[in-house]
């Protein structure tokens, strides 16, 4: 069986648009001149250079092999800011019940995404309880 690592010069081959994974134990110390450089396993998996090599062509699953990689800084932020929008969508949608409305003219449908923006912010911001907002209003009419 083969093991396979990404080794950081050969992780991704641009021109073939493929992941290009190597047998771990390679050798890539071995200068060129040594015809016998090839590959170290217990059993070796090819008489190649460079051990096995396999050639894993990105565009028959994007989902599984997709730029930034899984796990890494850059992926956890896009992911982030695409679950920030879902909620947001979700909101906007289904609590805010934006597209029950039944107009048939454009500018409503906007006065209509503009008041739920409106309202998402005011539930983004902390609002006081009600008695003691109804407190501060009493005190401002005595």
């Amino acid at each position: 069986m083969m093991t396979v690592s990404l080794s950081a010069e050969w992780a991704y081959a641009c021109i073939r648009m493929s992941m290009k994974l190597q047998c771990a134990g390679q050798n890539t110390a071995a200068p060129k001149q040594i015809a016998d450089g090839g590959c170290f396993c217990g059993h070796p998996c090819s008489p190649a250079r460079y051990g096995r090599t396999v050639h894993i062509y990105t565009s028959d699953n994007p989902r599984l092999f997709n730029t930034p990689p899984r796990e890494s800084e850059a992926w956890k932020k896009e992911y982030d800011a695409r679950t920030s929008v879902e909620r947001s969508n979700k909101r906007e949608k289904e609590d805010y019940k934006l597209e029950d409305g039944r107009h048939r003219a454009t500018k409503m449908w906007y006065y209509r995404l503009y008041g739920i923006m409106m309202l998402q912010h005011l539930d983004a911001w902390e609002m006081p309880p009600t008695e003691a907002f109804q407190e501060s209003l009493l005190s401002l009419a005595a």
